[in-house]
């Protein structure tokens, strides 16, 4: 009798899994790093495969869902404005970020308030006196990009996704303050950089 409920005891712990060492024992975690105007930056930590998925929460769910990688990475997204009841006015809203599993479950959630979309303008690299840029914004709007030394380059957002990249060389070493905004807008400054 003993050893048969010894038995017992060990089929029914060889068919269990404990929260901590089961299939759901790594932690999705979901952290907004940053967000400006309509941009967001988030870090995702504890994706060990493929078939994860972040969920934006947009309006149009057409281009608001992106793949992750498996490793722990920042993304970033640009919310499209929702058009107010007065023209050129936009709808504040509230999005809810998800992350989701191969068979659609959440995993992770956070919320984000945008009050209204309008760009933003991010380094992307820096080569001698080469610089890249990426620069998100409202689709079908035509922005300037300020380079800081009297020169501008006008950019169209022409996909749904909001976003592109823009090149420039400078012609001397210095200090240049980096702006972007929409066409006959005040210029807005993102960043400075140092040109060798």
């Amino acid at each position: 009798m003993k050893r048969t409920a010894w038995l017992l005891i060990l089929v029914f712990l060889a068919g269990c899994t404990t929260p901590e060492f089961g299939p759901d024992a790594v932690t999705i975690g979901l952290e907004i790093l940053d967000d400006n105007q309509g941009w967001v930056k988030v870090r995702v930590t504890g994706i060990s495969e493929t078939g994860y998925e972040i969920h934006w929460g947009d309006a149009d769910p057409a281009y608001g869902v992106d793949s992750l990688a498996p490793w722990d990475a920042d993304y970033t997204h640009f919310y499209q404005p929702i058009d107010g009841e007065v023209s050129g006015s936009q709808t504040p809203m509230t999005y809810s970020i998800t992350i989701r599993d191969s068979k659609g479950t959440v995993r992770a959630m956070e919320s984000i308030y945008v009050a209204a979309s309008v760009c933003h303008l991010e380094l992307v690299s820096l080569n001698g006196r080469e610089i890249t840029v990426e620069y998100w914004g409202r689709f079908g709007i035509e922005y300037s990009i300020s380079w800081g030394d009297r020169f501008a380059d006008h950019v169209m957002v022409s996909t749904q996704s909001g976003r592109g990249t823009a090149t420039h060389t400078y012609a001397g070493s210095g200090t240049y303050s980096l702006g972007m905004e929409e066409i006959w807008a005040p210029s807005q400054i993102f960043f400075t950089v140092e040109v060798p």
